[in-house]
């Protein structure tokens, strides 16, 4: 339906721009000024958007440090640990492969609580009840054919049966294969009052055996390996939900898990900052799961990450107001960092129509391209800053190949149109189904089913670009330039998806 309703506008963006070339000019100057202003304020807002994100990068430029310096925690503090593991429709060798690896964990006080949803199949759930059984009484299998709130309902769910012993809560997803020291090197953090999750990095496993897995595990991991570290230092981390591990008491101190959310672990990582917790981020890595198999299934975990965000920020956003205390300038600031790309390519998704009609203009009515120049120097801007930004972070700081960070940067460029339109979407729709991320390969037919519209929209720009530098000449290479960039932004999603 979104798709449908953004072609539908870009088309009445090509036919609007076609019929103004059958009016004079002088009738449609009015039309054509203002217009031209709302691209100065698009191009305004995105240029303010870059240099949000841009701080990130300076901060990491001039400090590089690789980590940050956590305590080491006491290991006389060994609390009771109650680890929940949801589960919906996966395939039961997965999930058996992480229940053994927590089998095997080296911290003998805790349960593991597997929790099944609104799994149909008799065939997907039933084998791991019965692999529960084998694996003792430590783990307790629950079946909930009909349950409400998704993975959050699944969580709730988990903690009401809780042993009344644990005093920690751990998740882990489905898919994810625990080192044995996971428990061991961080529960002792828990015995400072003050810390209310701990968090490890959310890494993955068999990411080298294809291209298309490769570029998004790099993708992935910039935001763990640099954001996730910076914002340890402000107490201000992200919390991603698998691999995490909160106290039970400020669980239920701040409401429990958010069913109404897409981003149930990020929005309680937020209500345990405001209330005065303290998140503890560890840069070691104590687990990994899958890369999802297809880029359908990558943007469409993108989309839900970012529809969460926008939940959480409809409604908590008195908290950032500056005369709200709950949380500090610092962790405001990160929050809102963090965010600022979803609301860049929102923009960037909004402006298209505007861009295409302010080319025709240019093309049709004006003797420069001043009309379309502001919008597309802004576009123009952001590419130039992401690509300075891929060098900086994949070759200075991570010290990675050329191909891993021009590979990483394609497939943000892709992600542009998806997370664009689900920032739109997320404000302007109340109502969100939860889209789990498939732990096998989907058919190919599924993966097809989707129409290329970006590939078409990056011709469109190409040619547009070429038609005014054909008119312009070198008075014409930077609108021409923008033109161009936002070619590559849409057709890079195209590039991602072929190396499937």
């Amino acid at each position: 339906r979104w798709q449908l309703c953004f072609g539908a506008s870009l088309l009445v963006a090509v036919v609007v721009g076609l019929a103004a070339s059958f009016i004079p000019s002088t009738d449609l100057e009015p039309v054509s000024n203002g217009l031209a202003w709302l691209g100065w304020l698009f191009g305004l807002a995105l240029l303010l958007l870059v240099a949000v994100e841009a701080f990130e990068v300076i901060e990491l430029f001039v400090d590089r440090r690789r980590e940050t310096f956590v305590q080491q925690p006491p290991s006389f503090y060994k609390p009771f640990v109650s680890l929940h593991v949801p589960i919906h429709a996966e395939p039961p060798d997965v999930v058996k492969r992480t229940l053994r690896a927590l089998q095997a964990l080296q911290y003998d006080r805790i349960e593991v609580l597997v929790i099944d949803n609104n799994t149909e199949d008799e065939a997907l759930w039933r084998p791991i009840e019965r692999f529960c059984q084998e694996l003792g009484p430590r783990f307790r299998f629950f079946r909930l054919p009909r349950w409400p709130g998704y993975k959050a309902g699944a969580l709730n769910f988990a903690l009401a049966n809780t042993s009344p012993d644990a005093s920690v809560i751990g998740v882990v997803d489905s898919d994810y294969e625990v080192d044995t020291d996971f428990l061991a090197a961080l529960v002792g953090h828990f015995a400072k009052s003050s810390v209310g999750f701990v968090q490890a990095p959310q890494n993955y496993r068999d990411w080298e055996s294809r291209p298309f897995f490769r570029m998004s595990y790099w993708e992935y991991w910039q935001f763990f390996a640099v954001s996730m570290h910076l914002r340890n230092r402000r107490n201000a981390i992200l919390m991603h939900g698998t691999m995490v591990m909160v106290r039970k008491s400020a669980l239920r101190e701040v409401g429990g898990w958010a069913e109404w959310c897409l981003t149930e672990d990020s929005e309680l990582g937020l209500r345990l900052l405001a209330a005065g917790y303290h998140g503890v981020y560890c840069g070691k890595t104590y687990g990994r799961g899958l890369v999802p198999f297809s880029y359908r299934a990558y943007w469409r975990q993108r989309q839900r990450w970012v529809t969460g965000g926008v939940q959480t920020l409809r409604r908590h956003w008195p908290l950032f107001l500056p005369w709200r205390r709950s949380l500090t300038a610092a962790q405001k600031f990160h929050y809102l960092q963090g965010w600022a790309p979803w609301l860049r390519d929102g923009i960037i998704v909004a402006s298209l129509p505007l861009i295409i009609v302010l080319s025709v203009f240019s093309l049709g009515l004006e003797d420069t391209p001043g009309a379309v120049l502001p919008l597309a120097s802004a576009v123009l801007a952001l590419v130039v800053y992401l690509g300075v930004r891929q060098i900086i972070i994949y070759r200075l700081y991570l010290k990675r190949p050329w191909a891993d960070g021009f590979c990483a940067g394609a497939a943000i460029f892709g992600l542009v149109p998806h997370v664009g339109v689900a920032w739109l979407r997320g404000w302007l729709q109340t109502c969100h189904d939860f889209h789990r991320t498939p732990k096998e390969p989907e058919p190919r037919s599924l993966r097809m089913t989707r129409f290329p519209i970006e590939l078409v929209l990056g011709f469109a720009m190409a040619v547009l670009a070429l038609g005014i530098l054909f008119q312009f000449g070198t008075e014409g290479v930077r609108a021409a330039a923008g033109l161009g960039s936002s070619a590559v932004l849409c057709l890079s999603s195209e590039f991602t998806r072929l190396t499937e």
